[in-house]
């Protein structure tokens, strides 16, 4: 290996390092075949990475069954107009929505199935991945790995959901943080970052609040034109901004928000004991890095020092950090941890020197930069383990039992005999259907306003419609079956089908996807 010419340096391979000239013979005639060859060649390669890629995520999305949070965006976007999903439903969610707006049009303008939603995701993922191979400063072998990495090969590449959207938006922003000339450009892409979701909220105030202080530093040498430019990119970001508090600003009955007591057999079966602040923080720190909490902490602490070395510590320190406390106070679910990775990288991306900087470095910024590109290295060969593990798991079992559910009582005609359903996981039942099958509830998706309907077995209900069905859905497979199988006994039905699922997370599972569904019996 040590004699093949033809594998780039690590630290001169990034964007446009590799095949370069010496100065002064830009112009030569001889030298013009000698610089497009070796430019070509590593091109093709880029071109050859992504194609493997996509191979890769087109593979696995033959495989992955589409869970219930995959599915709610979908229902809302299908069933309720931009206006009311934008004014109303979306403060239900908590959510913003460039999403939804992407499946409404798909939607109600192409006429997509359900599932095209994974193509849709995967679509956006590839655009990200893209961006990161043609254009990220990091040297050519680190693009590669990066690409295979758990969150951008498989959890924001294959589930369907907003984080398809991060990795490009996220990395637009650093492509265009040094373009002070053109700040429309990047108030454009902080404007859908911040519109994908409270993460990307999060990640554009913290990316436009260093761009603000670059620009600040530098207001001096910059042309009236664009002086005046940015001060209208200032104003549209504070706009966009407002209308989000006005979006997602949550009303009285708000699930996340009401006080609530539910006190029922069902509701029981699903309580989970919520962790503590400080094992969500070592959650998610372990899981967005090294899958360990002590050694990502150095990892954070070392990339952290050499952004300050860089004089871009802000635009590490502060997204990284949002991402941190936003998990440990709200958001503190698995598929997350990939918010930290983005914003990690992301503020790597933008201390990365250029070619002509490297070339100024002293031969201590030189070990520190190859000490980052090590750290690097090492991260990525782990993360690429984790997303293998994954996409293996994704071939050999169900990441959510809705589909099978939803084949099962589409062969039983179910949906003309009558169903009830319960608990969120519902909606992924749903989406499968043209039309809303539930007798129990009145939409589709579910909606997380008091009072939550369709959370609590109501045995008059059920006793005086008598649906021939009755499905739950649950993250706890035993829990459930211990505390619902006496009462659907007692009303008189049968358990005839259990569809299960996993959801998947890197080496393991986070928790179960698994649906009961019950027959009434005939008398």
């Amino acid at each position: 290996m040590q004699g093949d010419s033809s594998i780039p340096n690590l630290s001169h391979a990034g964007a446009g390092g590799a095949g370069q000239l010496a100065p002064g013979r830009e112009n030569s005639a001889e030298a013009k075949p000698i610089m497009r060859s070796p430019i070509s060649w590593w091109r093709i390669a880029d071109f050859g990475v992504l194609g493997l890629w996509m191979a890769i995520v087109i593979f696995t999305i033959q495989y992955h069954e589409k869970w219930a949070d995959e599915a709610q965006a979908w229902l809302i976007a299908r069933d309720l107009g931009l206006r009311t999903i934008w004014f109303h439903e979306l403060r239900y969610e908590g959510s913003p929505g460039l999403w939804h707006t992407m499946l409404w049009i798909a939607q109600h303008v192409f006429h997509a199935p359900y599932s095209s939603i994974s193509i849709i995701g995967a679509v956006c993922a590839t655009a990200g991945v893209a961006l990161m191979l043609f254009k990220a400063p990091f040297p050519r072998p680190l693009r590669w790995m990066l690409a295979f990495t758990y969150f951008m090969v498989y959890q924001y590449a294959v589930i369907a959901r907003p984080y398809t959207l991060l990795p490009l938006l996220a990395f637009a922003a650093a492509y265009f943080f040094r373009d002070l000339q053109h700040p429309a450009r990047m108030t454009a892409v902080l404007i859908l970052l911040a519109n994908l979701s409270v993460h990307g909220a999060l990640l554009a105030a913290c990316l436009g609040l260093g761009y603000f202080t670059e620009t600040v530093k530098s207001w001096p040498t910059l042309a009236h034109r664009v002086r005046k430019l940015f001060a209208c990119c200032v104003v549209a970001m504070l706009g966009a901004f407002f209308l989000l508090f006005l979006v997602l600003k949550p009303t009285a009955d708000v699930e996340e928000f009401a006080p609530k007591k539910i006190e029922t057999q069902l509701a029981e079966s699903e309580k989970i004991v919520q962790p503590s602040i400080e094992t969500k923080l070592r959650a998610v720190i372990s899981g967005a890095f090294f899958d360990e909490p002590i050694t990502s902490c150095l990892f954070l602490l070392l990339a952290g020092a050499w952004c300050y070395s860089r004089k871009k510590l802000i635009t590490f320190a502060l997204p990284v950090a949002m991402m941190l406390v936003l998990y440990a106070a709200i958001h503190g679910y698995s598929h997350h941890h990939g918010t930290v990775f983005i914003a990690a990288i992301t503020g790597l991306w933008i201390a990365w020197p250029t070619t002509q900087e490297e070339q100024a470095f002293t031969k201590e910024q030189r070990w520190a930069l190859q000490g980052i590109i090590g750290l690097l290295v090492c991260l990525f060969a782990l993360n690429i383990w984790d997303a293998a593990v994954a996409i293996r798991h994704e071939y050999l079992y169900p990441y959510s039992g809705a589909e099978d559910a939803a084949r099962y009582l589409k062969s039983v005609g179910a949906e003309e005999k009558g169903v009830f359903g319960y608990l969120y996981g519902m909606v992924g039942v749903e989406a499968y259907f043209d039309h809303n099958i539930e007798k129990n509830r009145p939409t589709a998706y579910f909606h997380h306003g008091m009072p939550l309907i369709g959370t609590m077995l109501d045995v008059d209900a059920v006793q005086s419609v008598a649906p021939e069905y009755v499905v739950f859905f649950t993250e706890q497979p035993q829990l459930m079956i211990d505390r619902i199988s006496q009462p659907m006994d007692n009303l008189g039905y049968q358990l005839v089908h259990f569809s299960d699922g996993y959801l998947l997370y890197k080496r393991g599972v986070y928790v179960r996807q698994s649906y009961f569904i019950f027959r009434r019996s005939a008398h």
